[in-house]
Order: structure tokens, then sequence, then C-alpha cells
């Protein structure tokens, strides 16, 4: 990664003046940025889309889109094709039977019959061909229905997708101030070196005491705990990106600043078009409405079961009790049926009409739940938007305080060089000027979250990026 010249983040790329860091410090520093896999935000985003939460979301939309094929499947012809070759050995059998007797006054008699034993096979064949021609409207309301969860589905994907992405840009974020707060906090470090270096020459000059160099070499040991202590909290952010983006936890990842960092946080487009473009853009919009039409499917679903079924069929068949006439004469044995049916199920104890009202009942919560889905999302949108807003005035007045507390800060070091001034109000204006540091790392890295935020809110960047 190249680092940018004089970047006070990036206090190995200063070390010039008096109090610098060590070479063996700058090694280290450099060895960290060797070692460590530089990420961008594009690739973050684009590997948030193949993360776990992501890719179930995905096999659930397959899986709609196989239901809506299922449903689909039931109006195309079934054609089936049955073939069965099987024997019979039968031992003697007497049974009674009807046979012809002239004597008898209708001619025939009842009479037992002795069968000697015999084996005959049964070769049969059956192409079976069957169409619905109506069933009430049932299967095609299921198909519009099935329709509507497969694009309920893909909606809830893309949600998914705005919701994996959003969680990625987080922790992106949250190791790139992880990082830079170990960069501020190592330039506190090179200022404390170079007081602690101040306070022992004006000591030997005789014009400060012997408890202002102790001091600064107190606050030096400080300033390097906070900094071993930051480098923890970066390898738990490095930790917490990895996993997301199903990496594994080992990698060290460098999260390389995205190039809206180096420009002013401009402000966002009113909290009106933000709304518009989150009712029209949002995915989570468009799956409710697909699941309200499904519920609506469903109830006309239910409600064709009052009306008959029709269904058409024709059949070609084969049989013989032995192989010789079935596979070597095309001409005999064969045979072929046809005819239409209809079923109406005329009264199905009550289940129907229950079933029709548990669909209204699902239909009912469905409107519920997508009307208060909208409130939320309205809530949603205009808490992201008033803290993007607030985030970027935040933003503005710690770049304000910063240069304040640049200039408290020299004071201080020319007061305590000039021998009027403590190495106390030093290290107060030297604290003062870190924490103001760090308020414009954190405020400019909580406007890029609180962007992505609203991104996420109105289903896209277009309404957050003005």
């Amino acid at each position: 990664m190249r680092v940018a010249a004089s970047n006070p983040l990036f206090p190995w790329e200063e070390g010039k003046g008096e109090g610098a860091p060590s070479r063996l410090a700058w090694a280290r520093g450099l060895l960290v940025l060797l070692s460590a896999t530089p990420i961008g935000l594009d690739e973050v985003r684009a590997a948030a889309r193949q993360n776990l939460e992501a890719i179930r979301a995905q096999l659930e939309q397959r899986r709609a889109g196989e239901q809506s094929a299922l449903a689909r499947s039931v109006i195309y012809p079934h054609l089936s094709l049955d073939l069965g070759i099987s024997g019979v050995a039968a031992g003697p059998q007497r049974y009674f039977d009807t046979v012809p007797d002239p004597t008898a006054p209708a001619g025939f008699r009842q009479q037992s019959v002795d069968v000697p034993s015999a084996v005959r096979g049964n070769f049969d064949l059956r192409l079976t061909v069957s169409q619905l021609l109506y069933d009430g409207g049932k299967y095609w309301s299921d198909i519009a229905r099935a329709g509507a969860l497969e694009e309920a589905a893909f909606g809830q994907a893309e949600e998914q997708r705005l919701a994996s992405e959003l969680e990625a840009v987080r922790r992106y974020y949250e190791l790139l101030r992880a990082q830079r707060t170990v960069d501020v906090l190592e330039a506190n470090v090179q200022r404390s070196a170079a007081q602690l270096e101040r306070a022992k020459a004006l000591f030997e000059a005789g014009k400060a005491a012997k408890r202002d160099e102790i001091d600064a070499e107190v606050n030096l040991g400080n300033d390097r705990i906070a900094v071993l202590r930051q480098r923890q909290r970066v390898s738990a952010a490095q930790v917490e990106l990895a996993t997301w983006l199903s990496r594994s936890g080992a990698d060290e990842l460098l999260a390389e600043p995205s190039p809206e960092l180096a420009m002013p946080p401009p402000a966002p487009a009113g909290l009106p078009e933000a709304l518009g473009e989150a009712r029209v853009g949002r995915p989570l919009m468009r799956a409710l409405e697909s699941r309200v039409r499904a519920a609506r499917g469903g109830v006309e679903v239910a409600g064709s079961s009052y009306l008959p079924k029709v269904s058409a069929f024709g059949a070609y068949s084969r049989q013989s009790p032995s192989a010789d006439p079935f596979f070597t004469d095309a001409s005999r044995q064969n045979a072929v049926s046809g005819g239409v049916t209809m079923r109406w199920d005329l009264f199905s104890g009550l289940s129907t009409g229950a079933q029709v009202r548990d669909a209204e009942h699902q239909r009912a919560l469905a409107l519920a739940e997508q009307a208060q889905a909208i409130r939320e999302l309205e809530g949603e949108v205009r808490r992201t938007h008033s803290a993007l807003l607030g985030q970027v005035e935040i933003s503005k007045l710690a770049s304000a305080n910063r240069g304040l507390a640049e200039r408290g800060l020299k004071l201080a070091e020319d007061r305590f060089q000039a021998g009027s001034g403590t190495s106390l109000e030093v290290r107060d204006a030297q604290l003062k000027l870190t924490q103001a540091e760090l308020s414009v790392l954190e405020g400019r890295i909580d406007v890029e979250i609180a962007r992505a935020a609203l991104a996420r809110a109105v289903g896209g960047e277009a309404a957050s990026r003005r």
C-alpha cells in the first residue's frame, strides 16, 4: 500500500525531527504493512455478497424458484409408461363354474371343475396420458401465488445483500478506525518523546525541575501502553471483518482508505427525496408487496375447492398370457381407451370454508405486516438521515477543534521552552490535541458509516450520495 507523504496519521512517514520514533519502530510498522493483506471498500462490498447470510438468502430464492416450477407442472400433460412381466405357477385346482348343459332349462348349470396344475405368464404394457382441463382455477391461482412467493424471495435476497454489505462496510470502517487510531497514538508518542527530550535539556540547563523530566518520561510510557492496547483492538477488528467476508480468521487484513475519506463530507439529499427513494428502491417493499399478492392467491386457491375438477385421459395397452404374441405379433393384444372424468366434492365436512377463512386471515396479516413495515421504513430513513446530518456537522466541528488544539499545543511548548510554563500545561495541551485528532478521525469515519446506513435504508447508494 502506498502511504501518502506528510500524513499525520502515519507517523513513520514524518519521523524527521526531535523525538521521532526509532528506526526499529519504523521497521516494525513497515513489517505490519507488508505482512497484512490490503483490502479496499469495493472489495469488501463484493465479498459481502458471498458471505454465509447472503448465500443462505440466495439458496432460499432458488428454492422458491423450484416451487414455482413445481406449481406450473400441474397444467402440463402427464405421460406415464408401465411395463410388467410376471408369471404364475398354480397347482391342481377345483372350483365351481358355469358350463353348457342342453338338458338344463336355461342351457347352463353350475358344476365343479378340476383344473390340472399349470404355469402361465402375464405380459402387460400400458402408455397413459392425462390432462387437467378445469379445476376451478385452483392451479392457476397456485401458479400465481408461487410466482409471487418467488418474487418475494428475490426481494428478500436483495434485502439480505444490503444488510450483509452494510455490516461488512461497518466492520471495514471499524478496522480502518482502529488502524488510524494507532497512527494518531503513535504521533502522540512522538510528541511525548520530543517533550521528554526538551525536559531533559531544560533540566540540564537549570531551567526546569527534575520532576518535569520524570513526568514527561511517565507520560511517554503511558502513551506507548495506549499504542499497544490499540494494536490489540486492530487484531480484533481484523478477525471480525475476515470472518464476515468468509475468510480465515487468521488473515491479517489492512483496510485501505476509501477515496471519500480524502474529501470533506458532503451534505446528504433532503429527507423527502430519501423517503421517495426508499419507497421505490428498497427491496423489502417489493418483497412485502409480493407476499400480499401471494396471500391473496392463497384465498383463491382455497376457494377453488368449491368448484368441480375435470380431467381427460387416454391410454394404449397390450396384454398377453405368453411372450409369443406379445413380442412377435404387433397386430394382436392391442387396446385403446380414453375418456373425460369430473370430480366434485359436494361436502367436505366444512373443511373448505375453514381453509378459505384461514387464507383470509393470512391475507389480513400480510397487509398488516406491510403497513407496519412501511411505517418502520419511514422511521429508519428519518433516523439514518438525521444521523448522517448530525455526523457531518460533528465532523466539521472536530476539524475546527483540531486546528485550535494544534495552536494551543504550540503555545504551551513555547512557554515551557521559555521557562514560563509547566510540563503539566504541555501535557494537557498534548492530550487535547490527541483527543481532537481522534475526534476528527472518528467523526469522518462515522460519517461514512452513517452514509452506508442511509444507503441501506433507501435500497442503494443513489439517494445517500448527492
